[in-house]
């Protein structure tokens, strides 16, 4: 299974540099430069227009092309005699010097931008192409704009914030709203510019789309539905798939009892729970649609998913003892679809290279940033970044959780970005490690599962409030899932 071709080339992230050449490749087409920047200026007069009312607006233009962008905006708002004043950060470009003058009337020294409560301001400082730290008059003006109570809007990306990373570069704008084109830019998702961004709009400005340009993609349900296929009519539980969750020791089961009550709703046919013998009993009691059989040694353990188990999960609160240990290494060894979470994660965290050379490509590990601090110790750089490098060692699909999640295994990268606070509550990732073992058990390919659990997941949280706690969770799951699978 791969993700839909034509929804990878909507949902595509592009970086700063490709953009760049996208934006060459268009005029070399025949589309000339200054169409561009009409296009742009236009699409954010429309946004403006329709999300704000006529009020008090600066225009905040910088040098380079954001800057073109912010000028030519501020001729139309002119021409439509909005209340409006340009302040230039630089104007020492002799290109400028037409629209600056039929500007000159609204132009305004930059130490008198001191913008009111209920103004807008219109940030076209620094786009998404920004590659150096902002210092001097430029990072006033973006204090200034911080400090006021007026809103912000701004081109491409809030000034400062670099496109390719989400990084603060010096300083950075704080926007109420973000005007960007062709394609959403990494930046936009990660780190603080998924803070400072605000409501952000892409707008088509006529630059051709090129599968090479794409960095990574914003996670959907069009790039992985068409996997949800519906089920033959003559079909028996275990063909639908079946999910064995290893659980952990006397009372230390419970976060695997969510991951098997999840996987049980997944849409699989088939759930058992392998316990340890001091919590088999009590796991008996505790589940109706769940199987149940006691594991006392390893060899039992791999007898049980021979054969058996289309997916595995292993790691909540599977614990750190010898037995843990040994069912870890057997199940890798059998090359069966799993999943590793939690402790599977932190068994080797003294020796994680160890674990490395025992995954196989049919693994989704899902770390938090703790876990993934420990085991990829080495990996540095943006979240994307690392999550690569991650599943380069690895060898395997790696999915980096957070308010943005990534996901990168086989195919092109991942971000996932609806994920709400509510589900930052202990057990939630649980459940996701449930959910995604179920969807791999019913032919989903590791990517493709760990992207569809992370955005159902997500959306099962976004939907909830503060008070969510994750034994309600996987009957929320439930719910949004339903709307993929098909009888």
């Amino acid at each position: 299974m791969a993700f839909d071709a034509l929804a990878m080339q909507r949902r595509a992230l592009i970086t700063p540099e490709r953009m760049a050449l996208a934006d060459q490749r268009t005029i070399d087409a025949g589309t000339p430069r200054s169409i561009l920047i009409e296009r742009a200026a236009r699409a954010v007069l429309r946004v403006l227009r329709s999300r704000y009312l006529r009020r008090p607006t600066t225009v905040l233009c910088g040098p380079g092309q954001n800057g073109e962008d912010g000028l030519l905006l501020a001729a139309l708002l002119a021409e439509a005699e909005w209340p409006l004043t340009v302040v230039m950060s630089d104007d020492t470009d002799e290109t400028r010097a037409p629209v600056l003058n039929s500007l000159s009337p609204y132009l305004r020294p930059s130490g008198t931008f001191a913008p009111a409560e209920g103004a807008l301001v219109v940030d076209a400082l620094f786009g998404a192409g920004l590659n150096r730290d902002i210092d001097g008059e430029a990072a006033k003006l973006i204090e200034r704009m911080n400090q006021s109570p007026a809103k912000v809007l701004s081109i491409d990306l809030p000034s400062g914030i670099d496109g390719a990373t989400g990084e603060v570069r010096g300083t950075a704008v704080y926007a109420d709203a973000s005007v960007t084109f062709h394609r959403l830019k990494p930046g936009h998702l990660m780190g603080e510019g998924a803070l400072r961004s605000g409501d952000v709009f892409l707008e088509d400005i006529g630059i051709a789309p090129d599968p090479e340009d794409a960095t990574a993609v914003h996670n959907h349900p069009d790039l992985w539905q068409s996997a949800f296929g519906s089920v033959e009519r003559e079909v028996h539980k275990y063909q639908r798939g079946h999910v064995m969750v290893l659980g952990g020791p006397g009372l230390k089961g419970g976060a695997a009892r969510l991951s098997a009550r999840m996987a049980s709703l997944s849409g699989a046919g088939a759930v058992t729970y392998l316990a340890p013998l001091s919590a088999a009993e009590y796991a008996a009691s505790s589940f109706d649609a769940v199987m149940v059989r006691p594991v006392p040694d390893p060899e039992t353990f791999g007898e049980l998913i021979e054969d058996k188990a289309a997916s595995l999960v292993l790691g909540p609160g599977m614990g750190h003892g010898k037995l843990a240990k040994a069912c870890l290494t057997v199940a890798l060894e059998s090359g069966i679809p799993c999943v590793l979470d939690a402790d599977a994660l932190t068994l080797y965290e003294d020796e994680p290279e160890t674990l490395l050379s025992m995954l196989h490509t049919n693994c989704v590990l899902t770390p938090h940033e703790g876990e993934f601090k420990r085991l990829f110790s080495d990996a540095a750089g943006d979240k994307l970044t690392r999550t690569r490098e991650a599943a380069l060692a690895a060898g395997a699909t790696v999915l980096l959780k957070g308010a943005t999640t990534a996901i990168v295994g086989g195919g092109t990268s991942v971000l996932n970005t609806n994920a709400g606070p509510a589900l930052a509550t202990a057990g939630s990732g649980d459940v996701l490690a449930g959910l995604i073992g179920g969807l791999m058990a019913q032919g989903l390919g590791p990517q493709e599962a760990a992207s569809a659990g992370a955005w159902i997941h997500g959306e099962a949280g976004r939907q909830a409030s503060r008070s969510l706690s994750a034994d309600q969770l996987p009957k929320r799951v439930a719910d949004v899932l339903a709307r993929f699978l098909a009888v």
